[in-house]
């Protein structure tokens, strides 16, 4: 055991005139342990979090042209430094320095109602979850991607396209642990396990309603339109003299 704090005290109060810088030192090294005595989990408080209003009522799906990687934003406008967090290092080559945006198009926007931007953040946080599976869990396509070569299979892992549509009706679906898409149940509900679960309405704007076929099949609560709605330029201000 290590008696450096006892000597510490001992020579401040044999010293008389204990100094600042000394009487820190000592009590940093007898000081209780706060952090680590706190809950680990804490209930997120989203009154702290300053979103704005509206924040994660959209989801916006990008896709590279060429590439046909995914990213997954709030906005419709796609922010370099965010963007680039989303994409995985796949192979050399594989991950830009820097976006250019005349290779990102919007592939599908998805809509949720007025004050259901907590479900939405839930999905957006489900679809990168489920995103970052494929990349790291090949499942039965594992045989096939070792066969590839660096650059083939660093593409493939590249392609998320497909892998993308499905996720999102598997996650509009209630797919995923904790998904806050499933409206909470009343208490005669919650007793009946063969109850089915009630969803969230929410719409999906395609860019190429063709897309719509890739994946299997598509729940109740949601509701597809063809085409992306266009954004409304900001008024401009005229200055009086």
């Amino acid at each position: 055991m290590n008696d450096l704090p006892i000597r510490c005290l001992r020579r401040l109060a044999m010293s008389g005139r204990p100094t600042v810088t000394m009487a820190a030192s000592a009590t940093s090294f007898l000081g209780a342990r706060a952090a680590s005595t706190f809950k680990r989990f804490h209930r997120p408080n989203m009154e702290l979090t300053k979103f704005p209003d509206g924040h994660g009522e959209q989801i916006w799906i990008f896709d590279n042209i060429a590439t046909n990687q995914v990213v997954y934003s709030h906005t419709p406008i796609l922010r370099n430094n965010r963007a680039l967090r989303q994409l995985p290092f796949n192979g050399k080559q594989t991950k830009p320095v820097k976006l250019r945006k005349d290779y990102w198009r919007p592939l599908a926007l998805i809509q949720f109602d007025a004050g259901a931007g907590v479900v939405g953040r839930s999905v957006f946080q489900k679809l990168r979850e489920f995103r970052r599976l494929h990349e790291l869990s090949w499942g039965h396509q594992a045989s096939d991607l070792y066969a590839m070569d660096r650059k083939a299979r660093g593409a493939a892992l590249c392609d998320q396209r497909a892998n993308s549509i499905a996720d999102m009706a598997a996650v509009l679906a209630g797919a995923g642990h904790g998904n806050r898409i499933r409206l909470s149940a009343d208490k005669d509900q919650a007793a009946a396990s063969t109850a089915p679960a009630t969803l969230t309405e929410a719409t999906v704007f395609w860019a190429n309603d063709a897309d719509i076929q890739t994946a299997e099949s598509w729940s109740k609560n949601v509701v597809h339109v063809a085409g992306i709605p266009t954004l409304k330029a900001a008024p401009e201000t005229v200055e009086t003299a």
